[in-house]
């Protein structure tokens, strides 16, 4: 009987320990800047200030896919004056790569974006780059490079 019930017990160990690595892996670095960078994307439709001032750092370098370089102060303005509009933002997931070295993490991908540029509509693809640093224990974008997929 007590055979039984270590042998349940050791059993039950195993079956439970890779749901709870799974669950702490969704919440690993690179799940919480997957997370921030939809987070961000959500803030810039919807011109959410405090939210952007949280996620981009003070010395950001946000290089659109015109080429046009920004800094977060800049950045912000152009989105609550309307020179920059989102309309949408959509990664795509399967593209998406996050690579976390220490304090830094650099992630790729491709997006959908939807947005009014200056009074000109554009729908395009884009491949991206952006660089995180975890700074006192919060990520915060320290910079980002896009280019317009054919």
């Amino acid at each position: 009987m007590r055979r039984s019930r270590v042998r349940n017990t050791i059993l039950a160990g195993i079956l439970i320990l890779p749901s709870l690595a799974a669950a702490q892996g969704a919440s690993g670095p690179e799940q919480q800047i997957a997370q921030l960078d939809k987070d961000r994307f959500a803030a810039m439709i919807k011109v959410d200030e405090a939210a952007l001032n949280k996620l981009l750092s003070d010395d950001v370098v946000y290089t659109h896919s015109t080429a046009l370089v920004q800094t977060k102060k800049e950045f912000i303005a152009s989105l609550k004056e309307g020179g920059i509009k989102y309309l949408s933002l959509t990664p795509s997931a399967s593209d998406m790569k996050v690579r976390v070295m220490g304090n830094v993490a650099v992630v790729t991908g491709l997006a959908a974006v939807h947005v009014i540029d200056h009074g000109t509509d554009k729908n395009m693809k884009i491949r991206y780059t952006e660089a995180h640093a975890n700074r006192g224990g919060a990520w915060q974008l320290i910079a980002w490079q896009s280019t317009v997929a054919p």
